[in-house]
């Protein structure tokens, strides 16, 4: 399959899907564009998804979602892939008052290839947690490597949560090193669907480099296998880029996430 027909795909069944992602979180469409909705006013639980513009109606639309977000004292991220339309639509995020943050690599596996993996020292150990209470070791973790254990937490409690709610849906992986999570990363995959998405992999500094990330990932692309999914996605960033393309993934898009705040709109001229 080439490229574009893999974008219009992933685009069609991922993007512009409006079923129930989390609880505290709705997902739904306002014409041309799927938003989710999140319970916190911050940019990271409100979001611009997909949509379908053109340069007659771009503009429009992007004040209609500055107005809606705006109007309930919400910022929102304008999730925005080098291949959306209108060529231009970065440039007029810009001049409505978004923020770039910084790029990411949208890139995907086909699960029926072998990811490839080194041998793991053998001090390491590999485990699916089932468990939503086994989640808290996503927030030590990410509260090691990103120094932000309030994040780390609220992202622990919103994964345990959502796979609480739908088990089948999100598979956790982790790695130990004498009962000690060193790295964590999970899949979200639903029965029947084309895509499984492939979030985390932060790994401590001084487990980095010894096949712990990649072990992650390919015990999640043998799951995806078994279950049907065709392709593995990753928005990543530029240090797992290396990593992924080496095992196989391909660059489709980039994606640049815009942000929009009601306090970064009061104080432009």
């Amino acid at each position: 399959m080439g490229t574009s027909d893999l974008l219009n795909l992933y685009d069609a069944e991922v993007r512009a899907w409006t079923g129930q992602l989390s609880p505290g979180y709705v997902t739904e469409r306002d014409g041309a564009v799927v938003r989710l909705i999140g319970p916190g006013p911050e940019a990271h639980d409100n979001a611009v998804l997909w949509t379908r513009l053109d340069g007659a109606n771009a503009d429009a639309v992007i004040a209609a979602q500055v107005d809606f977000f705006g109007s309930r004292g919400r910022a929102f991220e304008w999730k925005h892939f080098s291949h959306d339309k209108p060529s231009d639509l970065a440039a007029r995020l810009q001049a409505a008052g978004f923020v770039a943050q910084e790029t990411e690599t949208f890139v995907a596996f086909d699960v029926a290839q072998d990811p490839g993996q080194k041998n793991l020292p053998s001090a390491i150990r590999v485990e699916r947690l089932d468990d939503p209470a086994a989640c808290k070791d996503i927030a030590a973790v990410n509260g090691a490597v990103y120094g932000d254990a309030d994040s780390a937490g609220r992202l622990a409690d919103m994964i345990a949560r959502e796979k609480q709610s739908d088990p089948d849906s999100l598979s956790i992986y982790a790695a130990y090193v004498d009962g000690n999570p060193v790295s964590v990363g999970w899949m979200r995959h639903k029965r029947g669907d084309a895509f499984g998405g492939l979030f985390g992999g932060s790994t401590l500094m001084e487990w980095r480099g010894k096949g712990v990330y990649s072990a992650l990932v390919a015990a999640r692309a043998r799951e995806a296998l078994a279950r049907g999914c065709r392709w593995l996605t990753v928005d990543c960033s530029p240090m797992s880029l290396p990593i992924l393309e080496r095992r196989g993934f391909q660059r489709l898009s980039v994606i640049t996430p815009f942000i929009w705040s009601p306090e970064s709109a009061a104080s432009q001229p």
